[in-house]
């Protein structure tokens, strides 16, 4: 959180998702934990919010969730998956369904706009194969095991097999992701 600017900021939709997935992997009382430490309990999908509230609702949550599924890893990759297929189920996320056609290699492509949708930072790909890609990403807040989630989400949506995301951090908010599918 130190080291977020009032540049720094989440569509209220992503920030919904990860309410609406801390209440599907916790309880209610959890939800209601971190709204009362982020001081709002409900966010208008289009308009932008500082990314500290999604860091604090995320930190609120992570000691339940980690204890509740064996460590905050796994914690943050249900989160992630979660607040993934969320999206898919929005109207923004129906559109990037609609445009990517059901082929995998679509999405990917179409991954660092996906993302600008929800939240600030950078983000590129790099092919490394047909079915095999390297996805960067800077001045990102969330961990590694977040974003591998909601990538396996939504390639899951689209029906690839043998799906792999191996993310791992390269800088304080800086990170990539070696994709493959079949």
């Amino acid at each position: 959180m130190a080291l977020t600017t009032p540049n720094d900021m989440a569509r209220g939709l992503f920030l919904q998702s990860v309410l609406k997935a801390i209440r599907a992997l916790g309880d209610e009382a959890l939800v209601n934990r971190c709204t009362a430490v982020c001081g709002q309990k409900r966010f208008s999908d289009f308009f932008n919010y500082p990314i500290r509230l999604q860091l604090q609702l995320v930190d609120t949550a992570m000691p339940a969730l980690a204890a509740r599924y064996g460590d905050s890893g796994q914690a943050l990759w249900l989160l992630g998956h979660c607040v993934a297929m969320d999206f898919l189920e929005s109207e923004a996320g129906r559109t990037m369904q609609v445009l990517v056609r059901g082929e995998p290699k679509r999405l990917v492509n179409n991954l660092p706009s996906t993302y600008q949708v929800s939240v600030d930072g950078e983000r590129s790909v790099k092919w490394l194969g047909p079915q095999c890609c390297r996805f960067i990403m800077t001045r990102d807040f969330m961990p590694p095991e977040f974003h591998e989630g909601q990538l396996v989400a939504m390639l899951e949506r689209l029906n690839a097999s043998k799906i792999k995301v191996i993310g791992r951090q390269t800088g304080v908010l800086d990170s990539e992701y070696d994709i493959s599918w079949q």
